[in-house]
């Protein structure tokens, strides 16, 4: 059941994912062509600061989910309520206190651009942009808790893909109108607000025993303030480039967060993908744990850290191939700023790397919930983040602080495999340092390889996908036959437990 579970949430990702990755890369670049670099530097620096304003949330949505693990896995609806009521309440907190801090933003912020645009109009940015976030806060929060810890995300993961495509849509729509830019951000963001009736819906429908009015458990989300610690660092880590640049670089930083804003849709979209994988088998996880069940932990993880792997191997061949020309060609008509950038393509895809490669530990650490007992590793990884992109920023701009970023992934994503070696899935250490040492030398192989063949300039996106099937399917092919050879029996399980999901879902 579990592994059924485990699967419906991990195609629903995928699927979503894939939706957000078609609407990330059309839509910037119908805002590079209408309004320009510096526009389209402003909304994503923007929405950079927004996470940092988001962490109003206070670790409230993690710990929720980890604390009904228990409750669910053991079907006690009273505490299953009681713990829902207490996350409406602090989500309502959260939504106030994020409400007066966007109030302060929207005052500050056109100071920080130094007047490269009209005051009046980064102010109703900022609103817009933020009115869909109030939305979670007050509104879709409780729900969105109640169906992941119930491993039921993928009925969330699939109308947000629904809202996402309309919102797609109707920017589209709007834009091709020439329609005012707050106006396309306006309906676009009310469009995608909508979800929460569905959602809300769903669970009235399927939940009717769920009560959010019951008695608050005041102890109930134990974890919050370790909870909401990680959550501090994880947008740090995440989302200082931006404001770095915007903070340090004056009048040119809007449209040098233009430039790293289209590598970093990239990026964004291709964590997405592989987060997916993690998303849809959190849940599964953390009720394996809650029951104490160490050898099948054992076992699932290896499968899942094999089978990830792969996956994320070949995805960083390709970014490390494809990334510079699908840039040349995505800016192929935009003049205003130089987006080719070989040093910066390179960096962008160490990360995607270091970033990732922690995943299948993380996804442990987040269901056994394990978030104070790694607090001091996160505070390490957001020092090391900040000092070193704030020492070079000034001389190196963007790649600056990208190499910040590299230094704290590397650091934290050796501690994670650590780590989770030691207090979590015993004895995985050796054979994830080996997984990753054969697959990155196989990776530096193909990247060298197929760098004397792809063209690192192109002008069509037909081009560009040829080239981009060759690739993923050479990449996808050798990392196969590798793991196959190094870990045939790992190999073998893995393609039983799929098999034995599909046989499930027949």
């Amino acid at each position: 059941m579990r592994s059924r579970q485990a699967m419906k949430n991990m195609i629903a990702n995928i699927f979503l994912q894939a939706i957000v990755f078609l609407s990330g890369i059309v839509l910037p670049r119908f805002f590079l062509e209408a309004y320009g670099s510096s526009i389209n530097g402003m909304v994503t620096s923007v929405n950079q600061f927004l996470m940092y304003l988001g962490l109003a949330e206070a670790g409230v949505g993690t710990a929720s989910v980890v604390a009904l693990y228990g409750p669910l896995a053991e079907e006690n609806q009273n505490e299953i309520n009681s713990i829902l009521s207490a996350t409406r309440r602090f989500y309502n907190r959260s939504g106030y206190l994020f409400g007066a801090l966007v109030a302060g933003f929207v005052f500050i912020y056109p100071y920080l651009i130094t007047q490269q645009l009209s005051a009046s109009l980064v102010r109703t940015m900022i609103l817009i942009l933020a009115s869909s976030t109030l939305v979670d806060y007050f509104c879709l929060g409780k729900y969105k808790v109640l169906l992941t810890a119930n491993q039921k995300g993928y009925v969330i993961a699939y109308i947000q893909a629904l809202g996402t495509t309309l919102n797609m849509a109707v920017t589209i729509l709007l834009i091709y109108n020439h329609a005012n830019v707050l106006l396309v951000k306006g309906i676009a963001t009310l469009v995608y607000i909508l979800r929460f009736f569905l959602v809300k819906a769903y669970v009235r429908r399927w939940y009717e025993e769920v009560d959010f009015q019951a008695e608050p458990k005041r102890d109930g989300l134990k974890q919050r303030g370790a909870a909401l610690l990680h959550q501090i660092v994880g947008v740090i880590v995440n989302n200082t480039d931006v404001v770095l640049l915007t903070v340090c670089l004056g009048s040119r930083s809007l449209v040098e967060v233009s430039v790293y804003g289209i590598y970093n849709m990239v990026i964004y979209a291709m964590n997405l993908l592989l987060t997916s994988f993690s998303n849809g088998l959190t849940a599964g996880f953390g009720e394996v744990i809650s029951k104490g069940e160490k050898e099948v932990l054992k076992d699932s993880f290896s499968n899942y850290e094999y089978m990830y792997m792969i996956i994320l191997m070949c995805v960083c061949t390709c970014m490390g191939v494809l990334l510079l020309p699908f840039v040349s060609v995505y800016t192929l008509h935009v003049t205003d700023a130089n987006y080719i950038r070989p040093v910066s393509a390179m960096l962008f895809t160490l990360i995607i790397f270091l970033q990732n490669v922690r995943i299948p530990g993380l996804t442990i650490i987040c269901a056994a919930g394990h978030f104070k007992e790694t607090r001091g590793q996160a505070v390490l990884e957001a020092v090391i983040n900040i000092v070193v992109s704030l020492s070079l920023v000034w001389k190196f701009g963007m790649n600056g602080v990208l190499f910040g970023t590299v230094c704290s992934y590397a650091y934290r994503s050796v501690e994670i495999v650590l780590y989770n070696r030691k207090y979590l899935v015993e004895g995985t250490g050796i054979i994830s340092l080996k997984r990753i040492v054969r697959n990155v030398l196989a990776v530096v192989a193909i990247v060298c390889l197929l760098m004397n063949v792809v063209p690192q300039q192109m002008t069509s996106f037909l081009t560009w996908g040829v080239y981009a099937v060759i690739t993923g399917g050479v990449s996808l092919a050798v990392l196969l036959v590798l793991n196959y050879v190094c870990e045939p029996a790992e190999f073998k399980k893995v393609v039983q437990r799929m098999k034995s999901i599909g046989r499930q879902r027949g």
